[in-house]
């Protein structure tokens, strides 16, 4: 039942900056508007939230780079 949990915990806009290493929130926005990353949602007031688990899964999914 915890990993449910931490499954759904909501993640701000700086979270995503610390979970993945980006500079700045432009970055996030420009991965948003190119489907690149997973979509936020909408928690009222105008603010914006990333559910962990879906963050979790994409940084899974994305390739690694091999140096040889």
């Amino acid at each position: 039942m915890a990993d449910e949990f931490n499954d759904q915990r909501l993640l701000t806009i700086d979270d995503l900056l610390l979970l993945t290493g980006y500079r700045s929130r432009a970055t996030i926005y420009r991965h948003l508007h190119k489907n690149i990353c997973p979509k936020p949602i909408i928690i009222g007031g105008g603010r914006v939230r990333w559910r962990s688990g879906d963050i979790e899964h994409w940084l899974k999914s994305l390739p690694t780079q091999s140096y040889r």
